[in-house]
């Protein structure tokens, strides 16, 4: 307590949960699901609550709408963080944090760049089916770095969002809906 009655009361603003962690948690298996169901758009969130939770714990001036939209230029420095804080607190990772990071970037490049050949000419629709395809192994990969994140936040197997919430099923029950669609869609382009 401080010795001046007329000072401002000092509490700490940001809640344990927060300051611990500093990172968002998410079981694998959830990641993947709400990913591929998503059809990617989980990426973003995904980009931008990580970030938010480390603006949260660090006060670093960043913008993390901004680093959720681009998350494809703020993967690797995510990752980056989150080794640096494994390695800060003694504790070691076997990740290669650097190629899982790039492989998940060259992945989304190259699917957004078959997506757009593919609307471009007509006789390319299939390379779309293929950039679709790639989502599921997408998600994959980036679930291998949310392991690094959920280990630097002390929740390895990501216990701390290891089940589905009311949020989660207005992605799952469209994303059911979209991917039974493209399913039938690829069968009839087949056939």
């Amino acid at each position: 307590m401080s010795e001046n009655i007329y000072a401002p009361p000092e509490a700490n603003l940001l809640n344990e949960d927060v300051q611990a962690a500093g990172f968002y948690v998410v079981a694998r298996w959830k990641f993947i699901l709400l990913s591929v169901l998503s059809f990617g758009l989980y990426f973003y969130y995904w980009s931008y609550k990580n970030w938010s939770l480390y603006k949260q714990r660090t006060q670093e001036e960043l913008w993390p709408v901004a680093r959720g939209i681009f998350y494809i230029f703020f993967v690797h420095r995510l990752y980056r963080h989150a080794d640096k804080i494994i390695h800060d607190s003694g504790r070691k990772s076997s990740w290669d944090l650097e190629q899982w990071a790039t492989v998940f970037v060259v992945l989304t490049l190259l699917a957004v760049v078959l997506d757009k050949l593919s609307s471009h000419f007509e006789g390319l629709l299939y390379l779309s089916l293929f950039a679709t395809a790639l989502l599921p192994l997408r998600a994959y990969v980036a679930s291998e770095g949310q392991q690094l994140i959920n280990l630097a936040a002390n929740d390895p197997q990501g216990l701390g969002n290891n089940r589905l919430n009311a949020w989660n099923f207005l992605i799952i029950v469209p994303g059911i809906a979209l991917w039974a669609l493209v399913l039938i869609g690829t069968w009839s382009f087949f056939h």
